[in-house]
């Protein structure tokens, strides 16, 4: 589970359970969550966190109609909220580019706990680079330094 911001810092991750369980127990047993829960209940209403549909709707979570119709308001909504999404698909795929160990292809073989480390100082990283607005590495670029005669 990852949470970022509009600028793509990491405010929380958590990858001890691996690919292991769903999105909705991972949150409900999360630090994050209770955070939430909490402010919410201090009338902190101005917060909200924008989730997928795995995620159970709450009043700080929002997540996508699952049958909205097409052109009604649910439909709009769920358009609107999947824009707004898109910046933890790109934060993923900037984490993927700048830390390679992270893709699949290449998998950690470590002890779990390891591996939870590593992710944890990938994304340390990742927001020390966007704090000093280190270049994002870009696909081309990559395939350039790995196939030079192909570009």
């Amino acid at each position: 589970m990852v949470i970022c911001d509009h600028k793509m810092r990491i405010r929380a991750v958590n990858g001890t359970f691996g690919g292991a369980s769903h999105d909705s127990h991972i949150w409900n047993l999360s630090n994050e969550r209770d955070y939430m829960n909490t402010n919410y209940e201090n009338v902190d209403n101005n917060t909200q966190i924008l989730g997928d549909s795995e995620y159970p709707l709450e009043p700080w979570l929002l997540t996508l109609y699952r049958s909205a119709t097409e052109n009604s308001d649910e439909h709009i909504f769920n358009q609107k909220l999947s824009k707004g999404r898109s910046i933890i698909e790109r934060v993923f795929g900037v984490l993927k580019g700048r830390f390679r160990c992270l893709l699949a292809a290449r998998e950690l073989h470590y002890a779990p706990i390891k591996v939870v480390q590593i992710l944890n100082a990938c994304c340390a990283l990742h927001n020390i680079c966007i704090l000093y607005n280190v270049e994002t590495p870009s696909i081309s670029k990559l395939n350039q330094k790995k196939y030079p005669r192909l570009m």
